[in-house]
């Protein structure tokens, strides 16, 4: 039963060159429309989780309350947010650089060239397919490790009904954000595996 002709779920993992494990992509375009795509609900979930806890804190706050505070409790929670935000900062970027170095060690170029030129529509060798199914989950872990400093700031924004907040809010969307792939990007990494 280990027919690809016959099982569907074995042709997946019998891709030559993806050595029998993980997902692979077959071109550049997809593995970047998906990518944006999760870019998108990770923006969209933190933002829409943002303004309900910017709601909820509305209304409790007192008339003539301040919706920015730095007293020392307010900057306790404050600097506990930037602690987690700036742990996931760096935690995002390591993973990301081990990830994807681990991904080309695993996923050697073979004797199969890349199409010239490489176009987001030309379909990749395997080797490439692999390295961008990998590429493309180390991307996700990224983007996840800054929307979690994220929630937990939008979290501590509801318990201390403090707006400033909103900053290392902000700066984790910018981190997600910066982590969008691209063609250009997508495009580069496999050019440089293909050249060792």
């Amino acid at each position: 039963m280990n027919d690809p002709a016959r099982n569907p779920y074995a042709a997946g993992s019998s891709t030559p060159g993806a050595g029998g494990t993980g997902r692979t992509i077959a071109t550049i375009r997809s593995a970047s429309a998906t990518g944006m795509t999760i870019t998108f609900a990770l923006v969209s979930g933190v933002t829409f989780i943002t303004a309900v806890m910017i709601w909820m804190s509305s209304g409790s706050l007192q008339p003539g309350e301040s919706w920015f505070r730095f007293d020392r409790q307010s900057v306790l929670l404050l600097g506990f947010g930037f602690l987690v935000l700036l742990g996931g900062a760096g935690a995002a970027f390591a993973i990301r650089i081990l990830m994807t170095r681990q991904a080309m060690q695993q996923n050697p170029p073979t004797d199969q060239p890349l199409p010239q030129p490489l176009t987001d529509d030309a379909t990749l060798p395997p080797w490439a397919q692999s390295l961008l199914g990998s590429v493309s989950a180390s991307t996700i872990v990224g983007q996840a490790l800054m929307e979690g400093p994220a929630i937990i700031n939008a979290i501590l924004l509801m318990i201390d009904d403090n707006l400033a907040h909103l900053v290392p809010i902000v700066l984790a969307v910018i981190g997600i954000l910066l982590q969008t792939p691209t063609s250009s990007r997508y495009q580069r990494i496999l050019e440089d595996a293909a050249r060792g």
